[in-house]
């Protein structure tokens, strides 16, 4: 793994309290014994971060604490809250090197923050008792850098800065072509409908037979893939710390009060070095009752609040690129603020990319209703999301098909994400737009079975304004994505440009027509003989019809009945006969979803979560978490 620019240069195993490293001699007399700091030193050597980091979130200064104590060794002002910053100049660098230029007019040119490498770099050839040179905390030089920028900043996560234009994005819509094609078609139809509306009505649905088709066959190919044996509950594997990446955790909060204190129970659990976590809560500048509420808690120094700058398009993965410009890790994952992870998830995943090629590039967690659902809704939801993430995604991936990602619990190499832009801020599904961006990229996806809990609609409105949301997504990633087809043929290759046709446009137009068609189809059957002649292609669409019905019952049940048997959730089939009527709830959701794209594309439908209790932690904790070995522990992956 290659080295974060979070490790630095760490000290030597073999620390004394006479030897200390440059960043913690300068604590010496103000915070801890020397003990205490040679103590500190070998655990910042033995994880191989920087000394200084390890002293903070260790309790034995706080940030406040360590910076004033590097000005008083410096001979220079420390500043808590620091002057206004100039603008522009490169935002990365910047952080990077913790030096930033004070905007005119003050008493001080210069701000430094400077961290790891950097701030060993300070300390040995630094400034010295210079009056126009302050320090201040790397956490208040970045809220001042944000400030300083946030114009410039806000035209970068929205991806309408130079770079960001350049690049393909649900912002612009469909294209001329696309246009042109679909007022063609619109026309044709009308025409032939006026004139011939039965044997329009049969041509167009003999077209559609085979999609509809195709979706039911990937849906059962993908069911009737055995899936990976878990080798890391098997044998027991376990990472060791020293060999642990930085991972960054980012966190998009809006309005989230009433799951606050879970969520950050649920941070807190997490099985990861606390040096090597670097969490990012995402909250949006006009968000105040949360921000109160996270003021009056004790926040862990590995958790940080990022507020994003004001601007357009108000969308998580607008939040979502301010956690990628100011990650520090080299792996990131998401989570949703009603998700409880399975504590050991990010060390399960640091060791699946270990093993794993440099082209792997995304891992996708397993989704669980948390307590198998509330009420009928609940469970039918419980039952998608086991069907989903237990038997369908990892049957695709197996058959070296992409997936669709789900919102949450997605694990990425850090450089991959920057490498495609990062998110599409005007995508209502990010997920499924980074997905296929990484897979035209030539990266690979790959399933994680380790579960997150989370919570469903708490009400069938909730729900449909959800999935209304997802299938409007879903026709802007297809847009997006069909701009240049045969540069997606080329990227993608014949087999997975076919899946990603079914998986996304496949799946609106099918939940669009379906009724239609069931409803004629039925009405062709009842009638018999009776039925207006429309020659041998009545019979065909009859045909495509049963077996769209029959091969789709069978697509519907089976995945969700392999799903709930996985996941060891018996209490949920029972309900498995009421998914056809759950499923039919999908065309009203996506002629909402169609309806919105035309007169509200860019509007983000929040779920409020909190209406339901996720329940003890032992209850969405993974049965095949694999508690810590006892000290000291060797790596044995």
């Amino acid at each position: 793994m290659a080295q974060d620019r979070d490790g630095g240069r760490p000290a030597a195993p073999s620390q004394s309290a006479e030897t200390l490293p440059p960043e913690l001699a300068l604590l010496t007399g103000h915070h801890g014994t020397r003990r205490d700091l040679a103590g500190c030193a070998c655990a910042a050597a033995r994880l191989g971060v920087s000394p200084a980091r390890q002293a903070i979130v260790s309790g034995l200064v706080d940030e406040t604490g360590y910076y004033m104590c590097l000005a008083r060794r410096l001979g220079l002002d420390f500043l808590e809250r620091p002057p206004s910053l100039a603008p522009g100049g490169s935002y990365d660098a910047i952080r990077r090197q913790g030096v930033a230029l004070a905007a005119e007019g003050g008493r001080h040119r210069l701000i430094v923050a400077p961290e790891d490498a950097a701030l060993r770099r300070l300390l040995l050839a630094g400034p010295r008792r210079r009056g126009d040179v302050a320090v201040t905390t790397p956490r208040a030089l970045t809220e001042a850098l944000r400030a300083a920028n946030a114009p410039r900043l806000a035209r970068h996560l929205a991806g309408c800065d130079r770079a960001g234009l350049a690049r393909a994005s649900a912002r612009t819509g469909s294209s001329l072509g696309q246009r042109i094609a679909a007022g063609l078609l619109v026309a044709v139809l009308s025409f032939l409908g006026t004139l011939a509306p039965l044997a329009t009505f049969f041509s167009l649905a003999a077209l559609l037979g085979p999609l509809f088709l195709a979706l039911i066959t990937l849906r059962l190919a993908a069911a009737f893939e055995a899936p990976e044996p878990d080798l890391w509950t098997r044998h027991g594997w376990r990472l060791d710390d020293a060999r642990l990446p930085v991972y960054t955790v980012a966190v998009p909060l809006y309005r989230e009060e009433a799951v606050l204190d879970q969520l950050l129970a649920a941070l807190a659990a997490l099985d990861y070095p606390p040096a090597k976590l670097d969490i990012l809560l995402l909250i949006e500048a006009d968000d105040l009752v949360l921000r109160q509420a996270l003021a009056r808690k004790p926040l862990p120094p590995q958790i940080a609040i990022l507020t994003v700058p004001p601007g357009a398009p108000r969308t998580k993965p607008r939040a979502l690129n301010l956690a990628l410009l100011e990650a520090r890790g080299s792996l990131l994952a998401i989570f949703d603020a009603e998700d409880i992870p399975d504590p050991q998830q990010l060390r399960r995943a640091a060791a699946r990319f270990l093993r794993a090629p440099a082209s792997l590039a995304c891992l996708q967690a397993h989704l669980v209703i948390a307590d198998q659902g509330e009420g009928t809704l609940g469970a039918l939801f419980a039952l998608e999301y086991a069907a989903l993430f237990e038997v369908l995604n990892p049957g695709l991936i197996r058959l070296g098909l992409p997936i669709l990602l789900g919102g949450t619990s997605n694990h990425f190499r850090t450089e991959a994400l920057r490498e495609v832009g990062g998110w599409d801020a005007w995508n209502v599904t990010e997920d499924a737009d980074i997905g296929l961006r990484l897979a035209r990229a030539g990266y690979q996806l790959a399933d994680l079975p380790c579960a997150t809990a989370e919570e469903p609609p708490a009400a069938l409105r909730a729900w449909f304004r959800q999935r209304a949301r997802w299938l409007k997504g879903y026709i802007q990633t297809s847009v997006t994505h069909l701009h240049d087809p045969r540069r997606l043929l080329r990227e993608l290759g014949l087999a997975s440009s076919l899946a990603v046709l079914v998986l996304a446009p496949g799946a609106v137009l099918s939940a669009l027509v379906y009724p239609v068609f069931l409803g004629a189809a039925l009405a062709v059957w009842s009638a018999g003989g009776d039925w207006p002649a429309a020659g041998s292609l009545r019979w065909l669409v009859l045909t495509l019809s049963v077996a769209v019905a029959g091969f789709g019952l069978l697509a519907m049940l089976v995945p969700a009945v392999l799903g709930a048997k996985r996941r060891n959730a018996s209490r949920l089939l029972p309900y498995v006969p009421l998914l056809p009527l759950y499923y039919a709830l999908l065309s009203i959701a996506a002629w909402i979803a169609l309806y919105e794209y035309v007169d509200r594309r860019f509007v983000w439908n929040k779920t409020m979560h909190g209406a339901a209790r996720l329940g003890a932690r032992n209850r969405i904790r993974d049965a095949a978490a694999i508690p810590p070995p006892p000290r000291p522990a060797g790596a044995r992956y």
